[in-house]
């Protein structure tokens, strides 16, 4: 009888420690899954910005200016092919290098302008919608300067440095877009220029 009774005892306590076990690792899974799970949904939902880059319409384009001269534009598109909406969007250049790929210290960050917007919004931050895409001005050239590109950006702001890119060379130039709620995303180019409006080039590297 004895032994019957220990053994009913110690069938008890393994069936207690199994419970009390199972209990502990449902409330670790729960308590994971709470942390977890919203940093996932967070993931999975948020924005997911692109640059892209062709060389063809509509990435480079020619517009009359009112001064009757023609421009020619090279422009990169920002997609959002995330979940959510990007807000807050705008383009910078944050770097430009010497063909030797020496940063020219003579060039700081400069914002870039949104195409096809009103002069006045231009360099105002835009939101993205799931799906939606912007053309970000990058480089203009004009056929009554045969010297230099014009970096799209404040030409009004007189930072004290050049806001071109000289003919004749090799500019390397990395681009970035920035969202409040979203990963930065980069991307770098080389620009070239030769004098003629339509040499005017941009290629991914």
């Amino acid at each position: 009888m004895l032994d019957i009774a220990l053994q009913t005892t110690r069938e008890e306590s393994i069936r207690e420690w199994l419970i009390a076990g199972g209990t502990i690792g449902a409330t670790a899974v729960a308590l994971v899954l709470g942390l977890v799970a919203p940093w996932m949904r967070t993931r999975w939902l948020r924005p997911n910005i692109n640059i892209d880059y062709e060389p063809r319409e509509p990435y480079c384009r020619d517009t009359s200016l009112q001064s009757g001269h023609m421009a020619h534009w090279v422009r990169v598109k920002v997609t959002n092919r995330g979940r959510s909406t990007a807000k807050w969007c705008r383009g910078r250049m944050i770097e430009v290098y010497r063909t030797d790929g020496s940063l020219r210290e003579d060039r700081d960050p400069m914002p870039l302008k949104w195409a096809d917007m009103p002069e006045g919004q231009s360099l105002e931050p835009l939101d993205l919608a799931r799906g939606e895409s912007q053309f970000l001005a990058v480089v203009v050239a004009t056929d009554d300067n045969k010297e230099v590109a014009t970096i799209w950006t404040d030409l009004n702001a007189r930072p004290g440095f050049p806001q071109t890119l000289e003919a004749g060379q090799v500019h390397r130039v990395r681009l970035g877009v920035y969202c409040d709620n979203g990963e930065p995303v980069t991307a770098e180019f080389e620009i070239t220029f030769s004098g003629d409006v339509h040499s005017l080039s941009m290629r991914q590297v």
